[in-house]
């Protein structure tokens, strides 16, 4: 990516079983929280099937994803604003075509429009969102450090 270049399904296949084997990896510190959040870019159904793995084996794991909903010109404007990231501008247009929207029947997506808004008024909707979905769940909550 650092070059220009779009990953392909091969160069992330490895790098989504890690992240779904870490799902599952028990905490070495027994008083850590019971949550993990973890971001990445899961464009495909198939990638966010892989990654849904992990709660299927651990049965006790619930995986939602957050689907950051914005138009392609939004985030090439924004991409093109950030200071010595590894992913240009240039890359927008590749994830695009490679994105599988979330379809209705992908229940563990949230959806957030970013179009418009700034950062801290999207993190808002998603720790609000994350939280109600976890109380839905268990009863819990989520701690943001």
């Amino acid at each position: 990516m650092t070059l220009g270049q779009p990953l392909t399904d091969q160069d992330r296949k490895d790098w989504l079983e890690a992240l779904r084997d870490h799902e599952t990896a028990q905490p070495s510190d027994p008083n850590a929280p019971p949550h993990l959040v973890m971001t990445c870019s899961a464009l495909k159904r198939h990638y966010r099937d892989v990654l849904r793995e992990g709660g299927v084996h651990a049965g006790n794991l619930r995986v939602r994803f957050v689907f950051l909903h914005a138009p392609e010109e939004v985030l090439v404007e924004r991409a093109a604003r950030r200071k010595g990231h590894f992913a240009g501008a240039n890359l927008v247009h590749s994830q695009f075509e490679a994105l599988e929207r979330p379809e209705s029947e992908e229940g563990d997506v949230l959806v957030v429009g970013v179009a418009g808004r700034g950062v801290e008024d999207v993190d808002r909707e998603v720790e609000n969102k994350v939280r109600e979905v976890m109380m839905e769940d268990d009863g819990s909550y989520l701690r943001v450090l």
